[in-house]
């Protein structure tokens, strides 16, 4: 009974036969799509206040029923992968306010718990694990790409414009809780404009991107082929929905590499 429960605990419900390569490229193609329109759906908003771009933005309300179409080809195409993709995508999703209280009663750190437990159940634990540690590693090193972007435009400042009379100056926003920074601390300008949804803010630059590279490495141990497609999937959205460098920032780099 105890060797059986084990063996069902590691491979799960669905059944073990995987699809051909090409049709897994694919399915984890699709369900990144679904993740990221989903996500841009929810952070819509913020995105729009601070000037980031957003796909929901430009395809309005069929944005979310496109999301629901991927994640539909996606199951199609490989259902396990789709399904730990999905439900590792949420999970980390509702990590940063374990404490919140969500829409179905429950608190964010419950739902996180049911996301992975969902996974388990139908992929097993192993596979849920290797799949929590991709979309980590994902998060991780996006999340760090965007503090050092973040920084990088602080740091150079707003561009002066050409005549007319200076800008008013705008309020400064509220720092980003939970960061301990003294007036005139280098970085404190960063941390206030840090997005609270952000790993490598809340933790730290150098240990989000360490993290990072150790899920990585740990999610291509196990599964190479998926850990390749979401990777490249990845990196194809951060380089689209990126909106160009403003001209202080590009000053700025240019300055760097002097």
């Amino acid at each position: 009974m105890t060797a059986a429960l084990w063996q069902w605990l590691a491979a799960g419900w669905l059944p073990p036969v995987e699809p051909a390569a090409g049709a897994r490229l694919a399915a984890v193609a699709a369900a990144g799509v679904a993740v990221k329109l989903m996500d841009d759906v929810l952070d819509r908003a913020e995105d729009e206040q601070a000037g980031r771009p957003n796909v929901a933005a430009r395809l309005g309300p069929a944005a979310t029923a496109y999301a629901l179409a991927a994640l539909a080809v996606a199951t199609a195409l490989s259902l396990r992968d789709a399904l730990l993709l999905f439900w590792a995508s949420y999970a980390w999703g509702m990590a940063h306010g374990a404490g919140a209280r969500l829409p179905l009663g429950l608190r964010a750190w419950q739902e996180t718990a049911l996301a992975v437990a969902l996974a388990a159940l139908a992929a097993g634990v192993p596979d849920t694990l290797a799949a929590l540690a991709l979309v980590g590693a994902v998060q991780l090193l996006d999340d760090w790409v965007d503090l050092r972007r973040e920084t990088a435009r602080v740091r150079a400042g707003p561009p002066q414009p050409a005549r007319g009379p200076a800008p008013r100056p705008a309020p400064a926003p509220t720092p980003f809780p939970g960061r301990n920074l003294q007036a005139g601390d280098p970085d404190d300008n960063v941390s206030r404009i840090a997005p609270a949804r952000n790993w490598a803010t809340r933790l730290g630059a150098v240990e989000a991107l360490l993290v990072g590279l150790a899920l990585g490495l740990l999610a291509a141990a196990w599964d190479p082929l998926r850990a390749a497609a979401a990777g490249a999937v990845a990196l194809a959205a951060g380089l689209a929905s990126r909106g160009p460098k403003s001209a202080g920032t590009k000053a700025h780099s240019a300055m760097g590499r002097r």
